[in-house]
């Protein structure tokens, strides 16, 4: 049982899909848009275990850590893409930060 949310990583609802499987398709997109509109602006409204899998996505965090993140509603998380050469890194510049 992991403390910060009421599901295993790994369990799906009937007719769902776990936060795993969440994570998975969350990286998918991320890295598609990553490529496609490199070095541009991308801003996406999501729901929170979205940004969470978004956040474990960006800190190479396992999927149970991501749970233990709290996203608050209406708030703004930023995450940056940076090229280095032949590699990429991603730095977390904000995570709920009310909106103005």
């Amino acid at each position: 049982w992991c403390g910060f949310w009421l599901a295993f990583a790994h369990s799906a609802p009937p007719g769902g899909e776990s936060f795993v499987q969440v994570m998975i398709r969350t990286r998918e997109v991320i890295e598609r848009l990553t490529k496609a509109h490199g070095g541009r602006d991308i801003v996406a409204v999501a729901h929170g275990g979205t940004i969470r899998a978004a956040l474990a996505h960006a800190l190479k965090h396992e999927p149970e850590m991501a749970l233990a993140y709290s996203i608050d509603n209406l708030a703004i998380t930023r995450l940056d893409h940076i090229a280095q050469g032949q590699g990429e890194a991603w730095r977390v510049a904000a995570v709920n930060l009310p909106p103005r």
